[in-house]
């Protein structure tokens, strides 16, 4: 699962749909591939991603919350409830905690329907259910902003049976039990789930999510004195993050990287890397 930087994506597959159109008495050959409705939905989500990536997530709002509109009036309630996630993941990197909690309370009315149609057009397996678990993970990432630990790990686990093998969201799962680690002050059982979620996300392709993970383990590193392995694991964010382009995070990574080269006596490396991280501030400051 190769996502954009927080956001899924939403590029609906050729679900075999045939239009015939008639014209002047005759009729048109059949046309497989996704409905108008769908393609313009894919239309805007695409531009909703290129604005999220380019570090413009106000921005991404209007197209993102057009995709759910067009997901909507086309019938296609699993890509609804899909661009509802993209949605809510776009307001909370916007700052608008009140929106993305709407949005998550719609995702969640939305999801028991959306399942439903999804299972009557599955195999015999049945429908993938990273949908119901998208749910949950939305949920237990905002109840972790809001500092409610004890929710958002009673949500992940709510979920953790659930997985299927090789699951390309149980390291998006364990990144956010790091994250909840850190939140209760427990870095060492942090930097475990850390790991593990590096491991995961990686192998599911997950690259902003691996880049988090990263980002975690430095973290509790950090708060375990552990120096060295500190700087280690903000530089394999780092690397990352600039395959991305994700200017924001790559400066939070370069003040991390100052901070703790000061800590080992690397005064010179402390200055190059703030350096970095003000150009790239001033740049975004400036916009596009």
């Amino acid at each position: 699962m190769n996502l954009a930087p927080g956001l899924l994506d939403l590029r609906p597959g050729r679900a075999g749909v045939v239009a015939a159109l008639m014209l002047l008495g005759g009729c048109a050959a059949p046309v497989a591939g996704p409905p108008p409705l769908l393609r313009a939905a894919a239309g805007q989500t695409r531009a909703g991603q290129e604005a999220y990536l380019t570090g413009r997530a106000s921005e991404s709002l209007p197209p993102l919350a057009e995709a759910v509109r067009l997901h909507l009036a086309a019938g296609d309630l699993p890509g609804a409830a899909r661009a509802l996630l993209n949605l809510a993941l776009a307001q909370r990197a916007a700052g608008d905690t009140q929106a993305a909690a709407a949005s998550a309370a719609r995702l969640r009315d939305l999801t028991p329907a959306a399942l439903q149609q999804a299972a009557e057009g599955a195999g015999k397996e049945g429908p993938d259910p990273g949908l119901s678990i998208a749910t949950v993970w939305l949920d237990a990432l905002l109840a972790d902003d809001r500092g409610d630990f004890p929710a958002a790990a009673g949500l992940l686990g709510s979920v953790t049976d659930k997985l299927p093998a090789a699951s390309p969201w149980t390291g998006r799962l364990e990144t956010l039990r790091a994250a909840l680690a850190l939140g209760e002050d427990r870095p060492a059982e942090a930097l475990i789930h850390a790991r593990a979620g590096q491991t995961a996300c990686a192998a599911a392709r997950d690259q902003a999510e691996e880049a988090r993970a990263w980002r975690l383990a430095g973290t509790a590193q950090m708060r375990l004195g552990q120096w060295p392995g500190a700087r280690a694991d903000f530089l394999a964010s780092l690397r990352i993050e600039e395959t991305l382009g994700a200017g924001a995070r790559m400066a939070g990574d370069l003040r991390q990287l100052a901070l703790i080269a000061g800590q080992l006596g690397d005064d010179a490396g402390a200055r190059l890397y703030a350096q970095r991280a003000v150009a790239i501030d001033s740049a975004r400051s400036r916009g596009p």
